[in-house]
């Protein structure tokens, strides 16, 4: 045979073996796509562009510029510009809300009484407002001047000319404030008056009555009036201050460095040079506290316990949950953190970080989270958020595990999705990027692929057989296609 005849004959070949559209590939990081019954996902340049579905939800990313996942119950989450913007569409309250960092947010929401109330704001609060279907409109520009409502802590506020005047109102307590923070008055629940920083007090009749001269050196309190033994104290900062109620005596000398105080008839008792020494035993919650800052601090209740060596490096900590479970938790900061919950019927969760080299997250209902390569931090960049973003580029390996009913039970995951393996309805999934890989089907039977889907078998329990090539492999069947009834993020035949 002539060497053009090769090269046709060749061409044939692969034109005859070409894997169809919607089988499994995978030519990470340019394309790949992977199926199991009921869940199908496609990838393009190592996961910037990405899809899954499955009947709980549907997911689709143009990372990091979107992210968006729907949920068969309607609800519909959305990332956006770099995770800095969000939106959440909950038709179950039913609520809407966009925010973007930091210029702004908006929600809407309809209440229980069936009234819908709108509530939006740009740069960190400057401007404000709202409306509600029962009339209560509000709009602030500051420092300006305006109304606002239900905002942080307050039930209503109104300020002009900011801080010339501002008005404030909280579970039935007005306050009134002229060249803040200099004078105000209180009257409602709580009354009272100042004229900062000369004198001020504040009262609620049968409570408790306070009050300071020269804050913040000089200060009187009164309280628990309501109870058979009334507290009373007074502290002068720097010199020296005292405390009673009934039995319990506290006094400090040159606060807040010095302190002692003692209650016999609960047992307790305490002393302390702060910030270094303290000792402290029984009290209201059977608090037992040693504090030898910075080498050890020990304490324990009924509820919890603790312990700190060479503090706020290392840390152990057992807390009693609601439900009757008990975590422990060990850290040491800010590089290593691991807690166990566990619960009487067997259920357990628990996090591993080692920053920011991995970490894994199992939660009660028994899914599982696991990344090697992990910059996120807990309450200050959530690990989440940044992984639905940018974690296609800097996560080494990730895995996940999800409990039934899912589609999908386990994914494992390389840099890239060079290699991935899927497991799920009793199908098991795995493959190299261009390399090969191996299918194995509920009865055992197993399917390979290697060399770009170019050679390919099937092995079982009735022998060997060769399998037609299906470039650019592995080839194997679509599994994802989903009965009619399937839901609203029901995978449809490609």
């Amino acid at each position: 045979m002539s060497p053009a005849a090769r090269v046709v004959c060749a061409c044939l070949l692969l034109v005859t073996g070409c894997a169809a559209p919607n089988s499994e590939l995978n030519l990470a990081p340019l394309f790949a796509r992977h199926t199991l019954p009921g869940w199908q996902q496609a990838e393009l340049l190592g996961g910037m562009v990405r899809t899954e579905q499955d009947p709980a939800a549907r997911m689709g990313a143009v990372s990091p510029l979107v992210w968006r996942r729907t949920h068969a119950d309607g609800l519909v989450e959305t990332d956006f510009l770099f995770g800095l913007g969000r939106t959440v569409h909950d038709p179950s309250r039913p609520v809407t809300m966009f925010r973007i960092f930091p210029f702004g947010w908006y929600r809407t929401e309809q209440r229980a009484d069936g009234l819908e109330d709108d509530d939006w704001s740009i740069l960190f609060w400057l401007i404000g407002g709202g409306t509600s279907d029962d009339g209560e409109n509000y709009f602030w520009f500051f420092p300006f001047g305006g109304h606002g409502e239900d905002w942080l802590t307050y039930d209503e506020f109104d300020f002009v000319l900011w801080p010339l005047w501002i008005r404030n109102e909280k579970k039935g307590r007005t306050s009134n404030h002229v060249l803040w923070p200099i004078f105000g008055w209180q009257t409602g629940t709580e009354q009272g008056w100042r004229v900062f920083p000369l004198y001020g007090t504040s009262s609620v009749p049968g409570k408790y009555q306070n009050s300071y001269v020269l804050w913040p050196f000089i200060h009187f309190n009164h309280d628990r009036l309501d109870q058979d033994h009334p507290r009373h104290g007074w502290l002068v900062v720097l010199v020296a201050g005292h405390q009673e109620q009934d039995d319990f005596d506290a006094k400090t000398v040159l606060w807040p460095f010095i302190r002692w105080s003692s209650q016999p008839s609960k047992g307790y008792s305490m002393w302390s040079v702060w910030p270094l020494l303290k000792f402290q035993k029984g009290g209201e919650l059977g608090g037992d506290l040693t504090r030898v800052a910075p080498f050890w601090i020990h304490y324990e209740n009924e509820h919890t316990e603790y312990a700190s060596v060479l503090w706020p490096i290392f840390w152990w900590r057992r807390d009693n949950l609601i439900d009757d479970g008990v975590r422990n938790a060990w850290y040491a900061l800010p590089l290593w953190f691991h807690s166990v919950s566990k619960w009487p019927s067997g259920e357990r969760s628990g996090t591993t970080r080692f920053w920011p080299l991995g970490s894994k997250v199992r939660e009660r209902d028994g899914s599982m989270r696991m990344r090697i390569l992990d910059p996120g931090i807990p309450e200050v960049l959530d690990p989440e958020v940044l992984s639905r973003n940018f974690g296609f580029l800097y996560e080494v390996w990730a895995v996940r595990e999800q409990p039934p009913p899912s589609a999908l039970s386990r994914e494992r995951r390389a840099w890239l999705g060079l290699y991935r393996s899927t497991e799920g309805s009793g199908h098991r999934r795995s493959s190299f990027s261009g390399l090969g890989g191996r299918w194995t089907e509920p009865d055992g039977t197993t399917h390979t692929s290697l060399l770009f889907g170019l050679l390919r078998w099937r092995s079982g329990a009735d022998g060997r057989a060769w399998e037609a090539p299906a470039f650019p492999g592995p080839g194997w069947p679509d599994l994802s296609p989903l009965p009619p009834d399937a839901g609203p993020a029901a995978v449809s035949q490609p």
